[in-house]
C-alpha cells in the first residue's frame, strides 16, 4: 500500500511468494499479502492474486467518493502505526477498472523478527452489502437503486445525534438521540423548522446552511464543521463538531446527512485549561503585586509605629492609630493571598496555633470570594460562627487552614441565590468543626453536578477533601438531606496542643548594644529600619547590594545582618550564607516582600525569617527570641 494506492495483479503477487513460510496463507479463503517496510508487497496468497484477477488486475481508493482523502489518512496512519508494532484495522473503499466499488477492510499485524518489525502481515475482507457504504462504521452514502426508506439502520443504532435534509432545508430524517441532544423530539424539529434555528448561535447555523447548501449542488464532497455552539430546550449550553455528507441514489443527491458529534464535555475542559493558564498567569502577577504592596504597606506601618513613639498630641496620636490598625489589616489579608497560593515557607514546623484564628482566616477568606459573588452572581452568602472552646492546635496550619476554606466553598455550592452558613465548634472528646448550610425554598430543586462546581470555586470544586484531610489524619463526614447539607471535620487528639488560651508572652527583650548590617533597597524602609535599631542604642551599618555588605561583614566587626531577600547582586539568602560561612554565630534574618519556597533548606543559614510586611514590635521581639534560644 504505497503512495500509489494500487494494488498489483496476480503476476506480481506470485512472483513475490517464494517464501515457503508463508505458504500457510494459501488455505485461508481470505485475500493476505505481506507488505514490506517500504511499502511493496513480497508476498500474496492464492485468494489475494484471484481476488485482484476478478477485478481487473489491479485497484485504487475510489477518488470520487467524498471521504477517499479519509481513506488515505486512516491507510497510511494504520500502516505507520502497524510498522511501530501495533495492531490496526482500516477501512476504504476502492475502485476496479470496470467503475466497480468494493468497500472492504484491512487488517494489519506487525510480524517480529528479534523483537523489529520487518513487515506487515496484511487481511483484506471485502463488504458483502454492497448498498451502504460506511465510513468508520458512523456515515451512510446510500448507492442503490432503491426509493430511500425514511430512517437508515444507521439510525437505530448511532450513539451520537444525525439528522437527514432535503434540498428545502427541512428535516426529514434523524436518530433518537437527537432529542437527547436538543431537548426537543424530531417530531417536533421536522414541523417546526423555528425549534433548529432557535437552538443553534446564529452564526453557526449560517455556516450549517451553507455548508448543507455546498454538499447539496456539489461544490463540495463533504465538509467538516467545528465548535458548533447549541442551547437545549431546558436552556443547557452545548458544542458539537458536525460531519456533513451527501447521499446518493442512482449518482443523484437526494438528501444530505449531519452526524453531530458531542463535544461538550471536551469544550468544558479546554475551558476549564484555558481558566487554568489565566489564574497562573494572574498567579505570577499577584506575586510581583504582592512584592510591590508588601512594601508600600511595611512603610506605612513601620512609619506610623515610630511616630506613635514620639507623638504626644491626641488627634494625632488617634489618627496613627487608625492608620496602623488598617495597615495590620492590610498585613492579614497578604498573609491569606500568600497562604492559598501555597507559597513561601517557615523554619519552625508544626507551629502552635489557636484554632479560633485558622478558622477566621478561613472565613475571611471565603468572604473576599463572597464579595466578589454578590457583584457577579447576585448570590448573596453570610458566614455565621459559635465557637463553644479554645483549642491550639500544633499543625501543618497552612494545610488545614486550606480544608477549611474548602468545607466553606462546599457548603456554598448548595445555594443558588444566596444563604447562610453556619460554622460551629465544639469540643466533646477531641475538637470538631462543623460547617452546615440549610437550602432554600421547601422542596429545593437538585443542583446538577455541573452548576453546584460553577457555585463554588473551579479550583475548590475540583478537590477531593477526604484525600487532603487524610495527610492530617482528618476525619470528615458529611451528611445531606432534602433541606440541609453539613460537612464535619474531626480532628485528631495528637494535633491539640492545648486549650484554653495561650499563655502570655515572656517579657520582651530589648536588642541593643550589637553591631548590625541592614542590607535594604527601598529608600524609605531602610531609613526606617536604621531609625529603628540606631535608637536602641545599636551601632547600625545599611546597605543597598549584599556584595558590599558581604564586604563590611569580613572586616569582623558586625555579629548580626539583617538582608532583604531580592537584593542587588547576590541575594539575601547567599549573603547570609555566606556570612554563616565566616561566623556561624552571626545573628541571621531575612525580610522578603516576595513568597519564598524551599525556606526549610537553609535553616541552618537562616535564624529568623519574616515575610513583608511586618510590624516593627514583632520583628524586634522575634530576632529576641533568636537571642534568647542561644545565637550570640
Amino acid at each position: 500500500m504505497n503512495e500509489r494506492d494500487t494494488y498489483p495483479g496476480k503476476d506480481a503477487g506470485t512472483a513475490l511468494s517464494a517464501d515457503t513460510s508463508f505458504e500457510v496463507f494459501d488455505s485461508l479463503n481470505h485475500p493476505v499479502c505481506v507488505i514490506g517496510l517500504d511499502g511493496d508487497i513480497i508476498y500474496a496468497n492464492g485468494r489475494f492474486s484471484s481476488f485482484f484477477d476478478d477485478a481487473g488486475g489491479s485497484m485504487s481508493i475510489d477518488l470520487s467518493h467524498p471521504f477517499s482523502p479519509e481513506y488515505r489518512k486512516s491507510i497510511a496512519l494504520a500502516y505507520t502505526r502497524a510498522i511501530r508494532g501495533a495492531d490496526r484495522r482500516c477501512f476504504a473503499v476502492m475502485r476496479t477498472p470496470d467503475d466497480r466499488r468494493i468497500a472492504m477492510e484491512i487488517h494489519l499485524f506487525p510480524m517480529f523478527r528479534a523483537e523489529s518489525v520487518v513487515s506487515i502481515l496484511a487481511f483484506l475482507k471485502p463488504v458483502s452489502d454492497d448498498r451502504i457504504v460506511a465510513f468508520g462504521r458512523n456515515a451512510a452514502i446510500m448507492t442503490s437503486d432503491d426509493e430511500p426508506m425514511a430512517n437508515s439502520g444507521i439510525f437505530d443504532f448511532a450513539p451520537f445525534p444525525i439528522v437527514r435534509f432535503d434540498r428545502k432545508g427541512s428535516i426529514v430524517g434523524g436518530s433518537a438521540s437527537v432529542e437527547a441532544f436538543f431537548g426537543h423530539s424530531l417530531a417536533d424539529l421536522q414541523t417546526n423548522r423555528n425549534l433548529l434555528f432557535r437552538s443553534v448561535a446564529l452564526y453557526d447555523f449560517e455556516r450549517l446552511r451553507k455548508a448543507v447548501s455546498d454538499v447539496f449542488d456539489g461544490r463540495a464532497a463533504f465538509r467538516r464543521l467545528g465548535e458548533i455552539r447549541v442551547l437545549s430546550k431546558s436552556r443547557e449550553e452545548k458544542w458539537a463538531n458536525a460531519i456533513i455528507y451527501p447521499l446518493m441514489i442512482n449518482r443523484e443527491i437526494f438528501a444530505v446527512e449531519t452526524i453531530l458529534e458531542d463535544i461538550t464535555r471536551i469544550k468544558s475542559l479546554e475551558s476549564r485549561m484555558s481558566m487554568m493558564n489565566r489564574v497562573q498567569i494572574i498567579g505570577d502577577l499577584t506575586k510581583g503585586l504582592l512584592h510591590s504592596f508588601n512594601n508600600i504597606i511595611n512603610i506605612i506601618l513601620s512609619r506610623t509605629q515610630l511616630l506613635l513613639q514620639v507623638t504626644e498630641k491626641d488627634t494625632v496620636l488617634e489618627g496613627l492609630k487608625v492608620i496602623e490598625k488598617t495597615a495590620g489589616q492590610g498585613v492579614r489579608q497578604v498573609r491569606r493571598i500568600q497562604d492559598f497560593m501555597d507559597e513561601g515557607d517557615s523554619l519552625r514546623e508544626n507551629e502552635s496555633e489557636d484554632l479560633i484564628d485558622i478558622i477566621e482566616d478561613a472565613i475571611e477568606f471565603a468572604n473576599i470570594h463572597f464579595k466578589v459573588e454578590i457583584k457577579e452572581r447576585r448570590r448573596h452568602i453570610k458566614v455565621e460562627r459559635r465557637y463553644f472552646c479554645l483549642v491550639n492546635v500544633k499543625t501543618d496550619t497552612r494545610l488545614l487552614r486550606e480544608i477549611l476554606i474548602s468545607m466553606i466553598f462546599k457548603a456554598a455550592s448548595h445555594l443558588r441565590r444566596g444563604g447562610t452558613i453556619n460554622v460551629m465548634l465544639k469540643d466533646e472528646e477531641t475538637p470538631a468543626l462543623t460547617v452546615m448550610v440549610k437550602k432554600e425554598g421547601s422542596e429545593p430543586e437538585p443542583v446538577r453536578e455541573a452548576e453546584r462546581e460553577s457555585l463554588g470555586t473551579i479550583i475548590f470544586s475540583a478537590i477531593d477533601i477526604r484525600r487532603v484531610v487524610e495527610r492530617l489524619n482528618i476525619k470528615i463526614i458529611e451528611e445531606e438531606s432534602a433541606t440541609s447539607y453539613s460537612i464535619r471535620a474531626v480532628l485528631p487528639s495528637a494535633m491539640v496542643a492545648g486549650k484554653g488560651r495561650k499563655e502570655a508572652e515572656p517579657a520582651e527583650y530589648r536588642v541593643r548594644d550589637r553591631d548590625i548590617i541592614i542590607v535594604e533597597d527601598e529608600k524609605a524602609l531602610k531609613e526606617i529600619l536604621f531609625e529603628l535599631f540606631d535608637s536602641m542604642g545599636n551601632r547600625v551599618s545599611v546597605f543597598e547590594s549584599g556584595e558590599e555588605a558581604l564586604a563590611e561583614f569580613r572586616k569582623g566587626k558586625a555579629n548580626m545582618v539583617i538582608s532583604d531577600y531580592g537584593t542587588k547582586g547576590i541575594t539575601g539568602i547567599e549573603l547570609l550564607t555566606r556570612v554563616k560561612e565566616l561566623d556561624e554565630n552571626a545573628v541571621t534574618v531575612l525580610l522578603s516582600g516576595w513568597m519564598i519556597k524551599d525556606l526549610k533548606a537553609y535553616r541552618n543559614v537562616v535564624d529568623l525569617y519574616l515575610p513583608k510586611p511586618f510590624k516593627l514590635d514583632v520583628l524586634i521581639k522575634e530576632i529576641s527570641k533568636v537571642l534568647k534560644n542561644g545565637a550570640k
